[in-house]
């Protein structure tokens, strides 16, 4: 896990690359402490920086930028390619030389050995460049579920990519604009949705994409993998009985599970009182992957909130080592500081992740295992049971004009009632209404006043919203896995990855997902579509004798902070909004802006 960029000036410009790369690897440190490297071509058209978080191979051998022994063919890579000793060995079988023991040398060799078609060996989270000098060709690359960012921006003939949007912002001879549609974004959904960012001249790469630019600036796309076109077109599998979905399941997961245990250094896993990390802990146990201890944070909640109980009941269980960090209101303060002054992006979430990695760092551990994921494809969210409920109950109620929403939304705010219940009114008559509704941050009928009327109004427009989530849904047949997919590819890869990735590595944490992993996705999706219901409980019945009983009964929660008592801790300007959610979005939008590089941007 590390933090890579590049400059590929492709233009007659003279650029000096290697200053503007070690302006950018010194922003990235915290994502990779270990190393720092920079590697130019002959023809200095090409400049590749690299921060390393060392994890496989600890050696120097396996340092970034990475060279080909012929010279031809160099990377710098972010990320993990879990199953990097099999493609290994496969290609020693093609009598193919490694000189490292590193997972990035095999990216590099596979890509020499296969050409494009490489991606599909690769299992991982990732984004990485690689340089091919005998074509003189730049490639960018980013893994199907956009685990791991890649940004960039093209300015002059020049394209200049990095981990981080804030490292792009350094680079002083492009101006940076603010997008209307990236702040209207922010305040729709409570972060960006991809590919937009904040600003108009920075994009994100497409997850699940390649993208190759030759010498004359000609770029060419390839879309190599797609959530959408995997559930569309995997076909179901009959299964006998619940006990063979759960062993088809189990034997998945099992997999999933120790390539993700895969390391040179110790792991750390993120232990809940929910079923998807307390699942994760029990499948490594029984594998005896013993390369690991668990860490479960306790935000003060009581009753079936509080985590502590039945995380410590699992580890014991396992024979786990397992451990319980309480913050107190002075960390929590400081923290909040650090936590704003690092964010890559706006965003209403990511602070418990800052917070679990921050100890993760502190505890001296460089990996750490979420659970996240389970929800989207288990079913697990309220959205799978909500959504419905919801369309066929206004199915039998007439749609009502509401001609001025407003008024009633400030009426309700001040009795203190959540503005969605008016939203009803107006969201749902679709599935893709109802879940934006559901995921909303704040409806666009609430922004005017929050958001200036010029900014709220080209914004929205270019956002299309409501009739973009129509258009990419159109093809689903199957209620359940259509919001699977709007949860995957709406909320899960668009907010919890994104900001789960800037929160852990600006504490130089790697956070691995299990559940969010491309093989283990397309072996469930036949399971899902079968004719064995598969739920939570199906996930469960894998380990059972291994697991608390309460699990089966107990009252969903998620990994979520007091956020309200945060608010209240934090250095805030007081606003009339009724919602702490609300309050946290305005604030965190501010706090971002002020901590921003280009803070003179209103």
């Amino acid at each position: 896990m590390c933090g890579i960029s590049g400059v590929f000036n492709y233009s007659n410009r003279n650029i000096v690359s290697k200053n503007i790369i070690e302006k950018i690897n010194d922003l990235q440190k915290d994502r990779g402490p270990d190393g720092n490297g920079l590697w130019q071509s002959d023809c200095k058209k090409i400049t590749l920086g690299h921060t390393r978080l060392s994890i496989i191979d600890l050696t120097e051998n396996a340092n970034q930028p990475f060279l080909t022994e012929d010279k031809n063919y160099v990377i710098t890579f972010n990320g993990e390619i879990y199953n990097y000793a099999e493609i290994k060995k496969k290609l020693q079988g093609e009598n193919v030389r490694f000189i490292s023991d590193s997972d990035t040398e095999v990216i590099l060799q596979s890509y020499k050995f296969w050409g494009l078609k490489f991606t599909k060996y690769l299992r991982g989270m990732f984004s990485f460049a690689i340089y091919d000098k005998r074509k003189k060709e730049l490639i960018l690359v980013r893994d199907p579920f956009g685990i791991k960012p890649l940004y960039y921006v093209k300015s002059g003939n020049v394209i200049y990519f990095a981990s981080q949007i804030k490292s792009l912002l350094s680079i002083n001879h492009i101006k940076f604009t603010l997008s209307n549609a990236g702040i209207c974004s922010y305040y729709v959904w409570g972060h960006l949705q991809e590919p937009f960012t904040l600003y108009k001249e920075i994009k994100s790469l497409k997850k699940g994409s390649i993208l190759t630019i030759n010498s004359n600036g000609i770029e060419k796309t390839i879309n190599y993998a797609s959530i959408k076109n995997s559930i569309l077109n995997t076909k179901g599998i009959h299964i006998k009985n619940n006990n063979d979905a759960s062993s088809y399941l189990k034997n998945a997961l099992n997999e999933s599970v120790k390539f993700h245990n895969i390391s040179d250094v110790p792991i750390t896993c993120l232990l809940s009182s929910g079923i998807d990390s307390n699942v994760l802990i029990t499948s490594a146990a029984s594998q005896n992957l013993n390369n690991f201890d668990a860490l479960t944070l306790d935000f003060g909640f009581s009753g079936e909130e509080n985590e502590n109980k039945l995380a410590s009941a699992t580890s014991k269980l396992n024979q786990v080592k397992h451990s319980i960090k309480k913050f107190s209101n002075k960390e929590i303060q400081e923290l909040m500081k650090d936590f704003f002054k690092k964010m890559d992006s706006p965003t209403v979430d990511g602070f418990n992740n800052f917070l679990i990695s921050n100890q993760v760092n502190q505890n001296k551990k460089k990996v750490m295992i979420s659970g996240v994921g389970g929800d989207e494809i288990f079913f697990g969210y309220p959205s799978f049971k909500r959504i419905p409920k919801i369309y066929n109950l206004f199915k039998f109620i007439p749609n009502i004009n509401i001609k001025n929403p407003k008024s009633i939304i400030n009426l309700l705010k001040k009795i203190k009632i959540n503005p969605k219940f008016f939203g009803l009114l107006n969201y749902n008559s679709t599935y893709e209404k109802i879940f934006f509704l559901q995921r909303c941050s704040f409806m666009p009928e609430e922004l005017e006043g929050v958001v200036d009327f010029n900014v709220l109004k080209s914004g929205l427009e270019e956002l299309n919203v409501v009739e973009n989530l129509k258009n990419d849904i159109k093809d689903f047949d199957n209620d359940s896995l259509l919001i699977t997919y709007l949860e995957t590819e709406y909320y899960l890869c668009s907010r919890l990855l994104r900001d789960a990735d800037w929160a852990t590595m600006s504490n130089s944490v790697e956070m691995r997902t299990p559940y969010v992993d491309w093989t283990f996705f397309n072996d469930l999706i036949p399971l899902l579509k079968s004719n064995i219901k598969i739920n939570k409980h199906t996930l469960l019945d894998c380990y059972k004798e291994k697991l608390p009983k309460e699990l089966y009964t107990r009252k969903k929660t998620g990994f979520s902070i007091p956020y309200k008592k945060y608010f209240d801790l934090s250095d805030n300007d007081k606003n009339e909004q009724s919602s702490s959610l609300k309050n946290w979005a305005i604030f965190s939008y501010n706090s971002y802006i002020k901590n921003n590089p280009l803070n003179q941007i209103k």
